[in-house]
Formats: C-alpha cells, sequence, structure tokens
C-alpha cells in the first residue's frame, strides 16, 4: 500500500476529533479548526437535520440544540445526538431514542461525511497531488467493547460517508481508545488497560481490555431521572417525544451550570434553583394538575442540592470504581501508575473519588492537563 499520510479519527459519543500526520515528518498535527469554532481540539458529536431528517443543515458545535426564541415558532431544523451507543452492545432501552425516520447508522454515516469533507479538504490542500483513497491510511479509535459487528458496522458508515472506496478497504485500521493503566472516561463508554513499556518505547498490553456503559452522559440520565421524581415520568417521556431539542437544551443547561464544576467539596457547593420557565417552559404543559399545582407554588423553580446533585454522579462513578477495581485484581503485575483521560475524567469529583480510592495501591494517579485529548 502506497500510504502517505495517517489520519486518526476520534469518533466518541459526545466529542470527536481528529490528527494527522505524514510518513516523511513525524510531527502529529491535532486538528483545532471546526465550523463555527477555533482553537477547540474536538467538537461535539451532533447533528443539525432538516425536518425530515434527510440532510443535514449543520454539524458539530453549531448543531447543538437552541434555547426557544419566544418571538418565533420552533425551528423545523431537528438536532440528533449520542447516536454513536447504538453500535454498542447495551439494552434497547438504555440506547438514546433516534426519531423513527433516521437509523443510526444513517446518523454516523452523515457525522463521518460531514467529518471527512473537513478531513479531505485538510489534507489535500496541505500536501499537493495526495489521492485520498490511494495515499491515506484511516486510524480509527473505537471502545474496547465493540464487538465485530460493531466494526463491520463502522466500515459501512465509512464507506457510505466517502471516507474509503470499499467496505473492505485496506486503508483503515481499528485501535482500541488508548490505555495504560489508562482510564479512559469518555462521554459513552469507559476504557481500561494495564500496558507495559517494553525497551524502545513499545507497549505490551498486560491485561484484556475491558470497559462498560458508564460514561459521564450517564450523568444526564440520573438528571433525568431526578427530573422525573419531581414531574413525573410521563412528563419527561413526552417531553423526549415531542420536544427532544428542548430535552437536549435543558441537559446542556444542566452540564454548564452544575455537572461541570461539581467537585464534591459541600463547602464550596451552593444550592442551585433550576428554573423551569426559563430553561425549558414546555415541560409545564406535560405536568399532571397535581404536580402543576405543587410545581406553581414554587414559581416552577426546582431547588438542586448538594446530595441532589451528588445522587447523579454516584451510580455512574461508583461503575468506574468497580471496572478499575476489576482490572486491578486481574493483573498479575503491579500497577505502577494510573492516568485517567477522556472528557469525562475533567470532573473533579470523579478525579478525587478515584484518588481515594485506589491512592494506596497506586500512588502515582495522573490526570493530564488536558485529559480530554
Amino acid at each position: 500500500m502506497d500510504t502517505r499520510v495517517v489520519v486518526a479519527i476520534d469518533f466518541g459519543t459526545t466529542f470527536s476529533g481528529f490528527a494527522y500526520s505524514n510518513q516523511n515528518n513525524p510531527e502529529i498535527i491535532t486538528n483545532d479548526i471546526w465550523p463555527q469554532q477555533i482553537g477547540s481540539l474536538k467538537t461535539n458529536t451532533v447533528l443539525q437535520y432538516d425536518s425530515n431528517y434527510q440532510n443535514v443543515i449543520k454539524w458539530g458545535n453549531p448543531a447543538l440544540a437552541k434555547k426557544i426564541n419566544r418571538r418565533k415558532k420552533d425551528s423545523s431544523s431537528k438536532s440528533v445526538e449520542l447516536f454513536k451507543l447504538h453500535l454498542g452492545n447495551i439494552p434497547q432501552n438504555e440506547k438514546p431514542p433516534l426519531p423513527h425516520q433516521l437509523s443510526y447508522e444513517k446518523a454516523i454515516s452523515d457525522y463521518l461525511h460531514e467529518l471527512g469533507k473537513l478531513i479531505k479538504e485538510i489534507v489535500t490542500t496541505r500536501w499537493d497531488g495526495l489521492r485520498f483513497f490511494e495515499h491515506v491510511l484511516l486510524v480509527i479509535s473505537v471502545p474496547a467493547e465493540f464487538n465485530d459487528h460493531a466494526k463491520d458496522t463502522m466500515r459501512k458508515c465509512l464507506y457510505n460517508a466517502g471516507l474509503t472506496d470499499s467496505k473492505e478497504s485496506k486503508k483503515v485500521e481499528f485501535t482500541t481508545e488508548p490505555s495504560f493503566m489508562v482510564v479512559d472516561c469518555g462521554g459513552g463508554t469507559v476504557d481500561l488497560t494495564m500496558r507495559k513499556l517494553l525497551k524502545h518505547n513499545k507497549l505490551s498490553e498486560i491485561t484484556e481490555r475491558i470497559g462498560d456503559y458508564c460514561g459521564g452522559s450517564y450523568v444526564d440520565r440520573e438528571f433525568l431521572k431526578f427530573l422525573s421524581r419531581k414531574l413525573g415520568q410521563s412528563t419527561i417521556n413526552m417531553l423526549r417525544e415531542n420536544n427532544y431539542n428542548q430535552m437536549q437544551y435543558m441537559i446542556q443547561q444542566f452540564c454548564q451550570k452544575l455537572k461541570f464544576h461539581f467537585t464534591g467539596d459541600p463547602a464550596g457547593f451552593e444550592p442551585f434553583e433550576f428554573d423551569i420557565e426559563d430553561i425549558c417552559p414546555v415541560l409545564k404543559q406535560y405536568c399532571k394538575d397535581d404536580i402543576k399545582e405543587k410545581m406553581e407554588e414554587n414559581d416552577w423553580i426546582i431547588d438542586i442540592n448538594f446530595e441532589d446533585l451528588k445522587s447523579m454522579f454516584d451510580p455512574v462513578i461508583g461503575k468506574i470504581i468497580r471496572l478499575i477495581r476489576g482490572q486491578l485484581s486481574s493483573s498479575k503485575n503491579k500497577c505502577s501508575a494510573m492516568f485517567l483521560v477522556g472528557g469525562f475524567s475533567e470532573s473533579k469529583y470523579l478525579q478525587m473519588r478515584v484518588k481515594e480510592e485506589f491512592r494506596k495501591l497506586v500512588p502515582p494517579i495522573i490526570v493530564p492537563r488536558q485529559p480530554s485529548l
């Protein structure tokens, strides 16, 4: 194979990115130019479709659901996210809902198509005369728990996206997501592996890779469960079915105002007033009369205290801790260091819990300065 350029694609549940390098120059360049976004090394794994879910209008950060403009009717454009989770071997009821007009394969193919257009533009501009299908090797990171069927589906989607000229292309390689012990906490999955550094900076895998679905988006699910206890499960179900964009916007607000800032320290926490009328007013019309009456007495404000927020993190972090403990137990070699990487590992509370649990077993537990890279 005449490979001149290698492109590494991190197609993530919540964020995606890519890096590239020329065989004649070992410098690795990570892309930081995205639609309406410059300087970030990843963009959101989100698509915005037209009303029929046939054509992509926006992708990445610009496709995020926006707050409704009260002077205008709700836009006919529709945002879709978390579709990568449909590749995983998880119960159907745990997979995020997709519009009935849209298959997860089409969503993945459409996202990779948009990402692929940017990749092609950048590498063919940088290296004149580059023939993409002949000269570019694609290295795709996949979670440890992806089976052969999931990888075959990814190959099909890469072909549909125009990134390969054949579903059996030799210009595609899959690599499991980075590990060391690396605990790779992404938006959807958490992947672990123990590795050993050999001579000449080569890595040897010591134990079998393991992973599970307990990434950062599962905290968002716990938030929705919390709301369902306050407003009724039927209220959240109807919001999901009829106003999915507004549910996405509400979750974004939860992340920006609460989730990203939670440290696990009660001394530094201030109770938060989650204002339904301001953040997601459409919820009001789905509440049953008794709940509506109670919420009107509270001015449609839901108070979220320290224990409330902690209870949204704890089931997810508890699962991560059990994964780490199991991986350490299965290794015959002493673990000399642990690296927390991936977007969810930026959580100060997750870092604190992991260090509390394992600092006696693994003295250096390291979080890179930019763990999501």
